[in-house]
């Protein structure tokens, strides 16, 4: 990949994109609020060098947003109330809802919303990789400009990922599904096992072990992701929480039936 991509919020994802751009072959510009992950992007190797917000949008053929959700929304409000003119720079977000971020960049020319499908329990810059994104699905919200589209799908590529286009609307109720219900579980799960017998911790097996994993994913960054996609989480996690009331009222009952007086101890 040739050119110059900026990357504004070098944390895990910002760190990734900017390792497998250069990696590509590309040189990484990067600026975040904080000097101190630009300094370690540095010394990681995941930018080639750190300058102004305003100034990566100058230099940059790709800029790639990669701040948690909020920052996102309101650097693409900026964008967009500023009338920026970005002349050719392609400019791409990384945010897990899409919604908010399309509304959010109404009229921003050149800019797709997309969403890389990796990621890690782990936070920050040293635990970005080159490889984070290879073969994994990487969403993207078509815009109706087949060049600008093929130009996103084409830096999706360079960084290992494999395009897959969706409509915002459809990307929010999927991952609801498959990404942001299962975070819940997996918080609600840490919280269960952390009341629980002191040895139960020392006696996890796989399944377990991932849950916790999750589990351990930035709190901050996740409250807002779900109030953002509140209206497609609740409906599965009321699903789910009934579905394990009625798994629970089934494994009673089956119990009682083969072990009676189980129940009779828990009657008296």
């Amino acid at each position: 990949m040739k050119g110059t991509v900026g990357v504004l919020g070098v944390g895990l994802i910002g760190g990734s994109i900017g390792l497998s751009a250069r990696r590509a072959g590309a040189h990484v510009i990067g600026a975040d609020c904080d000097p101190s992950a630009l300094e370690a992007a540095l010394a990681r190797g995941a930018i080639d060098a750190a300058i102004e917000t305003e100034e990566l949008y100058r230099q940059a053929d790709v800029v790639a947003i990669a701040t948690h959700l909020e920052s996102t929304l309101d650097e693409l409000k900026r964008l967009a109330c500023k009338r920026l003119t970005l002349q050719s720079t392609l400019v791409l977000d990384v945010s897990s809802v899409k919604s908010p971020v399309v509304a959010a960049a109404a009229g921003l020319k050149n800019f797709v919303a997309t969403h890389p499908m990796a990621g890690s329990e782990r936070n920050g810059i040293l635990a970005a990789r080159a490889g984070l994104f290879d073969d994994a699905p990487w969403a993207y919200v078509p815009t109706g400009d087949a060049s600008l589209d093929e130009r996103a799908c084409k830096f999706i590529r360079s960084c290992g990922g494999i395009p897959f286009p969706v409509s915002a609307a459809e990307h929010d109720r999927a991952v609801a599904l498959t990404s942001h219900v299962p975070a819940i579980v997996a918080s609600r799960y840490k919280a269960l096992l952390r009341g629980s017998e002191p040895d139960a911790r020392r006696l996890c097996g796989p399944v377990a072990r991932e849950l916790l994993r999750v589990a351990d994913m930035n709190p901050a960054m996740w409250s807002a992701i779900l109030r953002a996609n509140a209206h497609n989480v609740a409906p599965h996690l009321r699903q789910l929480a009934h579905d394990l009331e009625s798994a629970a009222d089934r494994i009673s009952a089956d119990g009682a039936e083969r072990y009676p007086e189980v129940a009779l101890k828990r009657r008296s």
